[in-house]
């Protein structure tokens, strides 16, 4: 069902699909995100937590999905609002299909410029509060 999906949205012209194309998100991710956390999004263990497979589950809790934009990674990060909303969305459906929610939304420009203004004061107490609240095996 979410392939199905994700395709629509992907055919379904620029204004479903926030115009994602995936070989610049792809460069984007590697120019701006695979030193720390790997070209799979992996990580490295004990220091830069891991996205594969994980990355979706944030949007299951509230402000999980927020917490995407607003961690040091993206809202610091040199990419326009635009390029991050792609990223944010290439990361989801490239590195953690698994936990997308079937009502997922794709990230929008004005999302992201909104909640990047959001500064996180204590990101690793925010996200280990978002974490607790995930239904974890």
């Amino acid at each position: 069902m979410r392939i199905l999906l994700l395709l629509i949205a992907l055919l379904s012209g620029p204004a479903l699909s926030q115009g994602i194309d995936s070989n610049h998100a792809q460069n984007n991710f590697m120019l701006h995100c695979q030193g720390c956390h790997k070209a799979d999004g992996s990580g490295l263990p004990g220091s830069v937590p891991s996205m594969k497979n994980f990355v979706s589950k944030f949007l299951s809790v509230p402000e999980g999905r927020e917490f995407l934009i607003r961690v040091p990674g993206s809202a610091n990060s040199s990419l326009s609002d635009k390029d991050l909303a792609e990223l944010l969305n290439w990361m989801l459906m490239e590195l953690s299909t698994e936990g997308l929610p079937d009502d997922f939304t794709l990230y929008t420009e004005v999302e992201v410029r909104q909640e990047r203004a959001r500064v996180l004061v204590d990101v690793a107490a925010f996200r280990a509060t978002l974490v607790a609240q995930m239904k974890l095996p």
